[in-house]
């Protein structure tokens, strides 16, 4: 079902790294757009910093800086292909995108801490992460 929202994130709601989030973002196989600064379709319209795109084609999704410089996401997730999203939401997507910034932020941390990180996913999409003292 189509419904146009804005959703916050705890994890993302404040020092959101720019390039980390570009790199978990491309993790999930979602691009970003900064040359599109509006989004619509036919329940709803918004601004937005930079626009999600899936295969490169721009949805109804974007995303904009708050001002702790952290990040929302606003628009509609209805019909725009997000692989493990279909139609479940605004929330389900901007709780896969906090859970791929953290893997991406921990394995950082970890990495320069000289651990070596693997990273195990689950059946159901739990991420493990397995550290070695290098």
């Amino acid at each position: 079902m189509s419904v146009w929202k804005q959703v916050k994130s705890d994890v993302l709601g404040k020092n959101v790294n720019e390039r980390m989030l570009v790199q978990a973002l491309n993790d999930l196989g979602i691009g970003i757009n900064k040359d599109v600064k509006t989004i619509r379709n036919s329940w709803g319209h918004d601004t937005c910093d930079f626009v999600l795109t899936n295969k490169g084609k721009v949805t109804a999704v974007g995303m904009r800086w708050t001002k702790g410089k952290g990040i929302e996401l606003v628009g509609d997730t209805f019909c725009c292909g997000f692989e493990g999203i279909n139609d479940k939401g605004q929330e389900a997507l901007m709780n896969k995108i906090a859970q791929a910034y953290q893997v991406r932020h921990i394995k950082q941390q970890m990495q320069l801490n000289n651990w070596v990180v693997e990273e195990q996913r689950t059946v159901n999409g739990e991420v493990k992460l397995v550290l070695v003292q290098a």
